[in-house]
């Protein structure tokens, strides 16, 4: 069993250590972390390090690499890439990936699995939807620090085909694992979670505590999140009012001073950022269904006139 990760910033960092770590005894699982630059060089000298509240633990992998040929083919993909990246990391790697590679992608979004298949040049009836459920970034090079949540993963897909198997490879590999038909449901909640709170801490410029205490901006943020509510519902997925209260709920988990992933990119002058599938795409699908998202365009026009120059 040959297990790739593409992409080792916080997410595929976390996943690859723990599967690493598990693994390291076993000769017939190889992990390979598919990385470059100065992520490859340090982790190819000393190895990856994931610091938790409970452990610190180093990880020697089977081999690091962004070279295809040394790669050779994969049996199973976990894509932890940010979401713009998907499109290229799949055209980059197509040779790793068999008609029979398991793929699972783990994006802040809803459509990775539409991506892979636009990008893919053969078929594949083995691409999964995911995602996870926690928060970790890149201390330096080759380290990433667990700040919160479960670290959970949670993988499906809708057709016939069975993949329970791979729960079980996951689960063995030391992470908390759920294979589900009903992924689409997960991606969603997750979605309007994950969207709105993105888009206005990034329009606003300001952390997730000062969301929570702003009873004007909790009633925007819910506003947003029923605009998400109803893209889903036009998707059939149904998400309920009781959704949204506990996503709104799930806000005061955080330290005061968290921000997401999309803010950090635009502090960071970062040359690409998640805006586009985090806060673009709920327009652009609200207008294909004719659902208002009129709250998403106000904070879209904020974030253009707060980050561009």
């Amino acid at each position: 069993m040959k297990i790739g990760i593409l992409g080792m910033g916080g997410i595929g960092s976390f996943i690859g250590a723990k599967l690493t770590k598990n693994y390291e005894n076993d000769p017939e699982t190889d992990i390979i972390f598919i990385c470059r630059n100065a992520t490859k060089k340090a982790i190819n000298q000393d190895g990856l390090t994931l610091i938790t509240a409970d452990e610190t633990l180093t990880a020697k992998p089977f081999l690091t690499s962004d070279v295809p040929e040394e790669i050779g083919t994969l049996d199973m993909l976990i894509l932890a890439t940010k979401s713009f990246s998907l499109a290229q990391a799949i055209k980059t790697y197509q040779d790793c990936i068999k008609e029979d590679t398991v793929i699972i992608p783990l994006q802040n979004g809803v459509d990775a699995k539409d991506i892979i298949v636009k990008n893919l040049n053969h078929y594949n009836s083995n691409i999964l939807e995911g995602c996870i459920y926690v928060a970790s970034n890149i201390e330096k090079p080759g380290v990433v620090k667990h700040l919160g949540g479960p670290g959970k993963i949670v993988f499906g897909n809708t057709d016939e085909i069975d993949f329970k198997w791979v729960e079980t490879i996951l689960t063995t590999g030391g992470l908390q694992a759920t294979y589900t038909k009903d992924i689409k449901t997960f991606l969603w909640k997750k979605y309007m979670f994950v969207s709105p709170v993105a888009t206005m801490t990034s329009a606003l410029n300001i952390p997730f505590g000062a969301l929570v205490e702003n009873a004007e901006y909790m009633r925007i943020l819910e506003n947003m999140m029923k605009e998400v509510k109803a893209l889903a519902n036009a998707f059939n997925v149904t998400i309920t009012d009781q959704d949204i209260e506990a996503a709104l709920g799930m806000l005061s988990n955080f330290p005061y001073q968290s921000k997401s992933s999309l803010q950090l990119d635009f502090e960071n002058n970062s040359p690409q950022t998640e805006k586009y599938n985090l806060v673009d795409y709920v327009i652009e699908q609200g207008e294909t269904f004719e659902i208002t998202v009129d709250t998403y365009k106000d904070m879209n026009k904020k974030i253009i006139a707060l980050y561009t120059t």
